[in-house]
């Protein structure tokens, strides 16, 4: 590992600290790190501020909603959802590769809704989808065979900067 070493001088007895010395942070191929200063008083007990230190990021894992100007356009997004839901049941791409778009509760319920049934190859028909609110739009899906037309209606919701499907009701 590389690392740039700044030298600095060291201030005199009778020089007064600055209060705005600043540790820029320093880009590595490992993240964002601050640079570690050497601090000391120019006189004991007398105060002394010390550089900023930047703030660390949330630690919490929870789920936050996205507004509609962060996300992706969801027609485009709900198309290539809906064609990736109807290739997993065609058995042609495995379901493991829905688990980003799709929330937990919705990857439990495909898999026991796709794996108990034998069905005929599908292809989609025609996809409309409306936002209803702020990051929330429904999606409805017409697929089939060349006998038979099924319908799939779907909740996207804006969760963490990409859009998620929360509800999923397949019409078989």
């Amino acid at each position: 590992m590389n690392a740039i070493v700044y030298a600095l001088p060291v201030p005199s007895g009778n020089q007064q600290p600055t209060a705005n010395v600043i540790a820029l942070p320093t880009r590595t191929k490992y993240g964002l790190q601050e640079a570690l200063p050497f601090e000391w008083p120019a006189k004991p007990n007398t105060n002394y501020l010390s550089p900023r230190v930047t703030e660390l990021k949330p630690t919490d894992f929870t789920v936050r909603p996205t507004g509609r100007n962060d996300l992706p356009a969801v027609s485009q997004w709900s198309m290539r959802l809906v064609q990736a839901l109807i290739e997993v049941v065609n058995g042609v791409r495995p379901i493991s590769q829905l688990l980003r778009w799709v929330t937990p509760e919705v990857m439990s319920a495909l898999q026991s809704q796709i794996q108990r049934k034998g069905f005929p190859k599908f292809s989609v028909r025609s996809i409309n989808v409306h936002e209803t609110d702020d990051g929330v739009a429904e999606v409805s899906a017409v697929f089939g065979s060349t006998n038979r037309s099924f319908a799939m209606a779907m909740r996207l919701e804006g969760l963490d900067g990409k859009w998620r499907a929360t509800s999923i009701i397949w019409g078989f």
